[in-house]
């Protein structure tokens, strides 16, 4: 079976070690790739004719694009095309044509890769808009709980797994437990990273890289090439940063005694608002609304998440204290403890919603994300606010919604049926990140997928 892998930063490197794995298994494999730097590491181990090179320079002439992929759409939910302008857009349509050859005349079956970038969510696109390709493009993602398990997942919103009748994992009952709301393990990875990060020497290095202007390859779609904007994206990060700190939180103990509903803000840029919640990714708008449907002695909380900081600005927080009966808890508030004491949680598409749901609590996502098939966690939109009389009624649909959906036995039955054991995001300085067993089980688990799927 030919099969291909999308680089992507650091994560090609996994990528690379499945692969070689793989091959081992009679797979043949091909790679498509967007970076001068990652190409010339891919083509000292691969044949150039197995790789397909889309830089930006290698495409100098705009082509016409095959097909409608509502690049507006793309180009805004991308974090670094959206700074370029028409670049940005004749490199999404430059690409299309390339990408439909390549796939086609190697027969590739499976393309694996991240819906990160404009360009990846593009090529899911082309997959799913030409059934003559006869190539789907598989998302191995991180369940988040429980943690150590990934699924494949074959829609850009992660709204469903790829499953079949009788379950992917031929492992699945010996596996299977019945899942509990725990905090997800690669938080606690990525707080320890940010807070490097937030140090004086996180600053330190920061600066040093901005002035070097190290690992930046201007010929990438995932860089913003203007330097006077790479400039000011800086500048406006470590502001936020610095202003963070004279923004006034506070203890969770003002919710005692409080009715209350949660919306915990999530990084942004970020593909989990930007492209998975698209279409709701103005988070202080998606307050606002919810705000509108409260009793008028609720609460609307906040939450900064807490490797965040310097996503937003000061102002933010400004406009959100307007709203009133709003309260902005310390970021480091615990979650679970918010839970336990609110009426409910709303998010784009955050794990919040999912253990919350777990715990009982009613819980609501703009996005359609693939624990929605759990009871108590429902997908709402602009038109379930329109369609309510309020907070009450809302509650009563989610009580008809539960009749469709799976309790937590049956979700955990699911889950591990459709999944497999291992680790697909491990943080760059992790320890799941050089654990070969790890390697190892994710290359059965890819096995065992394209065998059965």
């Amino acid at each position: 079976m030919n099969i291909c892998f999308v680089a992507n930063f650091y994560k090609t490197y996994f990528f690379e070690n499945i692969a070689k794995e793989l091959e081992g298994k009679g797979y043949h494999i091909y790679w498509v790739c967007f970076d001068q730097k990652m190409y010339s590491y891919l083509l000292s181990t691969v044949d150039a004719d197995n790789v397909l090179f889309l830089s930006k320079s290698v495409l100098d002439n705009k082509q016409a694009a095959i097909s409608d992929f509502k690049l507006n759409e793309l180009v805004n939910g991308d974090r670094f095309l959206r700074h370029q302008g028409e670049d940005g857009y004749n490199f999404l349509s430059s690409i299309q044509k390339p990408c439909y050859n390549f796939l086609l005349n190697n027969k590739i079956k499976f393309v694996f890769g991240e819906a990160t970038h404009a360009h990846e969510v593009l090529i899911h696109r082309l997959t799913r808009r030409f059934p003559e390709l006869e190539c789907k493009y598989i998302q191995p993602q991180s369940v988040r709980i429980p943690s150590r398990r990934f699924c494949f997942m074959e829609d850009e919103f992660q709204s469903k797994l790829c499953t079949t009748e009788a379950g992917l994992n031929s492992q699945w009952k010996d596996e299977v437990e019945i899942i509990k709301a725990v905090k997800p393990r690669r938080v606690a990875q990525v707080d320890k990273t940010v807070k490097k990060e937030l140090s004086t020497t996180g600053r330190i290095k920061r600066l040093k890289r901005f002035f070097t202007q190290e690992n930046i390859n201007l010929d990438s779609p995932s860089v913003v090439a203007d330097r006077l904007k790479r400039t000011e994206i800086a500048i406006k990060e470590e502001k936020n940063k610095f202003e963070y700190k004279f923004v006034e939180t506070d203890h969770i103990s003002i919710l005692e005694g409080k009715k209350f509903v949660l919306y915990t803000l999530h990084m942004q840029p970020e593909a989990s608002v930007d492209v998975v919640g698209v279409y709701y990714d103005d988070q202080l708008q998606n307050i606002k609304n919810i705000w509108r449907i409260l009793p008028d002695d609720w609460y609307i909380v906040i939450k900064e998440h807490s490797n965040a900081i310097g996503n937003r600005s000061k102002d933010f927080f400004k406009e959100f204290k307007k709203i009133r009966h709003s309260i902005l808890l310390n970021e480091y508030s615990d979650s679970h403890s918010i839970i336990d004491q609110s009426q409910a949680i709303f998010t784009v598409s955050g794990t919040i919603a999912y253990e919350a749901a777990l715990k009982g609590k009613p819980a609501f996502t703009f996005a359609d994300i693939f624990f929605n098939k759990l009871v108590n966690c429902m997908k709402i939109s602009l038109s379930t606010f329109r369609g309510i009389d309020n907070m009450e009624s809302l509650l009563t649909e989610m009580e008809a919604d539960n009749q469709n959906k799976l309790d937590v036995k049956e979700f955990s039955d699911y889950l591990f049926k459709n999944s497999f054991y291992g680790i697909v995001d491990a943080p760059l300085d992790s320890e799941d990140w050089t654990d070969t067993n790890n390697i190892i089980d994710v290359a059965k688990a890819f096995n065992e997928f394209m065998t059965k799927y």
